[in-house]
């Protein structure tokens, strides 16, 4: 009967301790559900991770896949790697902030961080100096063996968007002697194919980043040996990984956390072997912003 019970509900009955027990369960499924962070990583929505079609957008995806699931791994939460088909469409998805974090080049960082608040955490390091550089190529069998032989030629860049492969590889030719209004310029949809521009011979000459050599679909359909550098650029910071500025400050710290240590291991070293890098490293804002002068002498806006 009721009256023998302690607590009363329909049919069912507590001793005291069972309430004490009931009660502080409810409690905590209630702060885990309030309190930012404390949530089941499980009931969490993926981590959105943007990558830019720096190469063709297939090649992006299967590249990023491994990151992505070693992030997920170390963050207990699943990260999904997203791009679009060229550099416009994929920037209109990030001044829109439809991703948590990114991984885009030096100009689309300094317009996602003024435009849409993302902050840089990390650099992808493709050499042992953490720096990237433009370079001038031409074929060996033409009569293009300087800066100045390209004076009414056409040279191709990788892009209107492409910091290296354009604004970079433009400013270099620039402090060579060679304004823009002395050449032709033509883009294609990535850098991969500006260079394939040049060694099929549709421009004489192409500005491309020093780690498009390295690609593996560069090295299947060119042979490196019939081209030549004809100058260098001084070195800037690699392509960077930013967050959204609202991501929850826990969560940042684990996910810088978890970049960085994929430095240490085997499985870190194959991940970052296949995106062409050595290593990753911590970033700044500052490290990007004097890249901003380049850009105001490109006079280059922001779409």
């Amino acid at each position: 009967m009721c009256a023998r019970r302690m607590l009363c509900s329909h049919d069912f009955w507590y001793s005291p301790g069972d309430t004490v027990h009931f009660l502080a369960r409810m409690a905590l499924s209630l702060l885990l559900g309030f309190l930012p962070g404390l949530a089941p990583a499980a009931d969490a929505a993926p981590l959105r991770f943007g990558v830019f079609p720096r190469w063709n957008a297939q090649i992006m995806v299967a590249d990023f896949t491994p990151l992505a699931q070693a992030l997920g791994k170390a963050l207990e939460r699943k990260v999904q790697i997203e791009t679009d088909k060229d550099f416009a469409s994929f920037m209109q998805r990030v001044y829109a902030r439809e991703f948590d974090l990114i991984h885009v080049n030096q100009l689309q960082y300094l317009q996602a961080h003024d435009q849409a608040g993302y902050q840089v955490i990390a650099k992808l390091c493709e050499t042992a100096d953490c720096t990237i550089r433009a370079v001038i190529v031409a074929r060996t069998d033409t009569a293009v063996h300087s800066v100045a032989d390209l004076r009414g030629k056409t040279v191709a860049f990788g892009g209107r968007d492409a910091m290296v492969s354009h604004i970079l590889a433009r400013e270099l030719l620039r402090q060579h002697g060679l304004p823009p209004t002395d050449y032709r310029a033509v883009f294609a949809k990535n850098p991969p194919n500006a260079l394939f521009t040049v060694y099929n011979g549709a421009a004489a000459a192409a500005g491309v980043g020093s780690p498009v050599f390295e690609r593996p679909e560069i090295k299947r359909r060119v042979d490196v040996n019939q081209l030549r550098i004809l100058v260098e650029s001084d070195p800037i910071p690699p392509l960077p990984i930013a967050v959204r500025g609202d991501l929850d400050s826990g969560l940042l710290k684990r996910l810088r956390a978890a970049l960085l240590d994929l430095n240490r291991g085997s499985e870190g070293t194959a991940l970052l072997t296949r995106l062409g890098a050595t290593h990753l490293a911590a970033a700044e804002h500052a490290d990007y912003a004097r890249l901003a002068r380049l850009v105001d002498t490109q006079t280059h806006a922001a779409p």
